[in-house]
């Protein structure tokens, strides 16, 4: 197996395990709160750390929406 088919089978497996997390009713809530504390809120601050700071904050949701809807989408 090539490092890009691990690679892939890797990814596929941890979308997975993303889904199966987020889809019960506590990964739910869990989502639902980092959703309201870091997702909807602006990043800018007149401080660039803070900014950086609340944007790689966002970036941790982003990912995780992100690996959902792609095995949502995969089916």
């Amino acid at each position: 197996m090539s490092d890009q088919e691990d690679f892939n089978k890797e990814h596929k497996q941890l979308q997975t395990d993303y889904l199966a997390t987020f889809s019960t009713p506590e990964g739910e809530r869990v989502l639902q709160d980092l959703q309201a504390a870091y997702g909807d809120r602006i990043s800018f601050s007149s401080d660039p750390y803070a900014t950086a700071y609340k944007e790689g904050q966002r970036s941790v949701l982003l990912r995780i929406n992100n690996l959902l809807k792609q095995r949502k989408d995969e089916g």
